[in-house]
């Protein structure tokens, strides 16, 4: 019975691994879409449309009716051009560091700011001195009398002194 679900799961994951290029048809877009045009625009050939972008085209279209495969045809240009001629980097070498670091920064900005808001939601919960607000104390009617004549005393400034 082990064996039989063993032979099942083994079977599921080499299926859901298997490469679908059977349903999946090649075209010029899919090519254009990985090479940057080179006549200064900084655009991909799929939207770029000057002369330099069609003579691309028509050459990966002569190389697709050759039979070659998508990773021939953007070798070729990036033997003729160099790797600036690819819309991305190749995820490899040097080039790693381009995507990587932009999530390790976002990881890194994450954690930092989780244990900053950390640090002052504990700060918004102590008193002044350190200690832990447990109570709060009632204003008495002396204080509230004095609070509210300041504060009548301000806006009847304010009016007068108009609020431009």
């Amino acid at each position: 019975m082990k064996l039989r679900v063993l032979a099942i799961l083994l079977v599921s994951v080499l299926a859901l691994g298997a490469p679908v290029t059977a349903a999946y048809a090649l075209t010029s877009k899919d090519i254009e879409k990985e090479l940057m045009c080179q006549c200064g625009c900084t655009m991909v050939v799929d939207v770029c449309d000057c002369e330099t972008a069609n003579q691309i085209r028509a050459k990966i279209t002569e190389m697709m009716n050759q039979g070659q495969s998508k990773d021939q045809i953007v070798g070729y240009f990036v033997r003729q051009y160099g790797e600036k001629m690819l819309s991305s980097p190749p995820k490899k070498g040097f080039n790693l560091v381009v995507w990587v670091v932009p999530f390790a920064a976002v990881a890194a900005g994450g954690t930092g700011l989780f244990f900053i808001l950390r640090a002052w939601a504990r700060k918004g919960r102590r008193g002044e001195g350190g200690e832990a607000v447990t109570s709060v104390e009632p204003v008495s009617v002396a204080e509230s009398e004095e609070y509210r004549g300041r504060l009548e005393a301000e806006l009847k400034r304010f009016k007068e002194e108009g609020s431009a």
